[in-house]
């Protein structure tokens, strides 16, 4: 299931490549959720200026016109390959500055979609989601690569935490958090999207990898793309014209 998800949906991925306002450069994530919309982690593009985004991995869209069959299968298929991203708008915040979700509006719009998961916060129901299991996707600097690399790793939903800092519940992921999946995307055995990669939460300024990943749900996903009229049509359906209100 889970080499499934990651086949399926790795080719939504996208690395943002930014300049800090010392001047040094950090690397972060986001995904593709329709229309040219990417969702990242709102530290990843605040206050900094983005100097690229791209794609990473090939991956395959069913055509008819296609020239590709894989395994006998006689649907034929077109590759589609990795891109430079232009930025058309963007970034947009979430409205409460305390919630850690930002999207970016590209160019280029003929990406897979990553479908988001319809749990919005009151209907979450936690021991429905403890130890599911999950796979995360984003860009952690690899020492001595000389390219960004998309990093896959499985996981399961260890907790679900109401934080006091900030509204919104964030699911406690078992993967170890490092610096550069901030942004990215975590998905869930159920086929869509759990929410974005945050914060590694730690006291007293530890080192990343010693605290807990941190995914926020999708409803402040929702929301910041509805509040700034930017949600693809593909995520509006099923909701009844919930998000148009």
């Amino acid at each position: 299931m889970v080499k499934t998800l990651y086949n399926t949906y790795r080719g939504a991925m996208a690395y943002i490549e930014v300049e800090l306002p010392n001047g040094d450069r950090s690397i972060g994530s986001a995904f593709h959720v329709g229309d040219g919309v990417f969702v990242t982690a709102r530290h990843v593009v605040d206050k900094v200026k983005i100097v690229s985004m791209a794609t990473t991995e090939r991956y395959y869209v069913p055509d008819d016109n296609g020239n590709t069959t894989i395994h006998g299968d006689p649907q034929k298929y077109r590759s589609e390959w990795p891109k430079e991203l232009n930025l058309e708008n963007g970034p947009y915040f979430h409205p409460d500055e305390r919630v850690d979700v930002a999207a970016i509006v590209c160019k280029e719009k003929d990406i897979i979609p990553i479908p988001l998961g319809d749990h919005l916060d009151d209907w979450i129901n936690d021991s429905q989601f403890v130890l599911a299991e999950t796979v995360i996707m984003g860009y952690p600097p690899i020492p001595f690569s000389k390219e960004p690399l998309l990093i896959a790793a499985r996981g399961e939903i260890n907790a679900v935490v109401d934080k006091y800092s900030g509204p919104h519940p964030h699911f406690i992921i078992s993967a170890m958090p490092r610096g550069g999946f901030s942004g990215g995307l975590c998905l869930i055995e159920w086929q869509f999207a759990l929410g974005i990669i945050v914060e590694s939460l730690i006291n007293n300024n530890r080192d990343t990898e010693l605290g807990f990943m941190s995914v926020i749900s999708v409803e402040p996903i929702y929301t910041c793309l509805a509040h700034h009229n930017i949600l693809p049509d593909f995520q509006k359906e099923g909701w009844n014209g919930l998000w148009d209100k």
